[in-house]
């Protein structure tokens, strides 16, 4: 008899964990693609040029929800995932939303103009960090890393690394972003 309550009682372990892991995932959406945000970041210090060296910061854009993404020239994983920031702000990008690609690179503008052009990038304004100090202000660990921040410049999520920007799940958060108030 003592040999079939330890089977049952493995598997009543295992279902048990699996429910667990099931409702824990489902519950949250935003879990799978974004990570907490760190509570010391520096966001309102994190400043950057457009092509014409006009500076801007992040809280110009105060009353939008943003994706702002870290990025490179030289940074692979970010050459990857930039045509998919390109495609999410030609679907979504409006009053209320904006993909701020910003470049943390040392290079001359000439070679971000380039790479936007080499990669068919359209639909993205070209900006550049040249001082680099956005990642230091960000609590960067590499790049890319992506910021999702809310009308009032909180920061609700990050990712470090690359992902498709303008998947179905991504597109659900941002709308829902969007139309919150």
């Amino acid at each position: 008899m003592n040999i079939l309550k330890k089977p049952l009682l493995i598997g009543l372990i295992i279902i048990s964990f699996s429910v667990f892991v099931f409702i824990n995932y489902s519950s949250n959406k935003n879990n799978k693609i974004f990570t907490k945000f760190i509570n010391d970041t520096s966001l309102e210090t994190v400043s950057f040029l457009n092509k014409d060296q006009k500076k801007f910061f992040l809280s110009d854009f105060k009353g939008k929800v943003l994706l702002v993404n870290l990025w490179a020239t030289w940074c692979l994983p970010c050459k990857i995932e930039m045509p998919s920031l390109d495609r999410l702000q030609k679907n979504l990008g409006d009053n209320n939303f904006e993909v701020i690609a910003i470049a943390v690179e040392k290079t001359n503008i000439s070679k971000i103009i380039d790479f936007y052009k080499e990669t068919n990038i359209d639909h993205l304004k070209i900006y550049q960090d040249k001082t680099t100090k956005s990642g230091l202000y960000t609590k960067a660990t590499g790049l890319p890393l992506t910021l999702l921040i809310g009308k009032n410049g909180e920061e609700i999520g990050r990712r470090n690394g690359p992902w498709e920007w303008d998947s179905d799940e991504v597109m659900s958060i941002i709308q829902e972003l969007k139309t919150a108030n």
